[in-house]
């Protein structure tokens, strides 16, 4: 038999991990620029481990588990799991980034009031929202990074713009036979 700690500690990898691969899915789908397929798969398998999570919690304390309940573990999920996301890409994309931590910011708090049935307020959420605005705003201001990936620190440091530029200038004659 698993112990009662031993449970706690399978509950809290699946939640936390869950968010993590959802937060480094929907902001690497927005920064890397390739592998979409992997990131929307690890995002999904993030999903499902933190809505498993959730509910094994749910059991422990006894909690009612409904589709209300379903709903709202899996959009604060990914509302944190943008947030989060948002962070960690920051300076490699503000723009982009910053609409995720505005989108994070706003459904995460609406959402986490929902959860625990506590009163929302409209002037909380209205600032709210005017803090997510003022994060778009900035981010939208600061410049992209022209680094390579962060994650192959062995990747060309050339841009897209000057590979699409000089790849225009290849003579026909000197292209390798393609044969199949």
């Amino acid at each position: 038999m698993i112990s009662t700690e031993h449970k706690k500690y399978v509950i809290y990898l699946l939640k936390y991990l869950g968010v993590a691969l959802i937060a480094g899915s929907v902001v690497h789908v927005g920064t890397l620029h390739n592998g979409t397929t992997r990131y929307i798969i690890l995002g999904l398998i993030g999903l499902i481990l933190m809505v498993i999570g959730n509910i094994l919690e749910s059991k422990q304390t006894g909690e009612k588990i409904d589709f209300r309940y379903f709903l709202i573990i899996t959009a604060l999920s990914l509302a944190t799991g943008f947030f989060s996301g948002g962070i960690q890409h920051y300076l490699d994309n503000p723009g982009y980034a910053g609409y995720l931590l505005a989108i994070g910011l706003v459904f995460s708090y609406i959402i986490f009031f929902l959860r625990d049935k506590i009163k929302l307020y409209w002037k909380n959420i209205i600032i709210v929202m005017i803090i997510a605005i003022g994060i778009i705003f900035v981010s939208l201001s600061l410049p992209v990074r022209a680094t390579p990936d962060h994650h192959a620190s062995d990747a060309p440091t050339e841009s897209v713009a000057t590979t699409s530029s000089t790849s225009a200038h290849i003579d026909p004659a000197d292209a390798p036979a393609h044969t199949h």
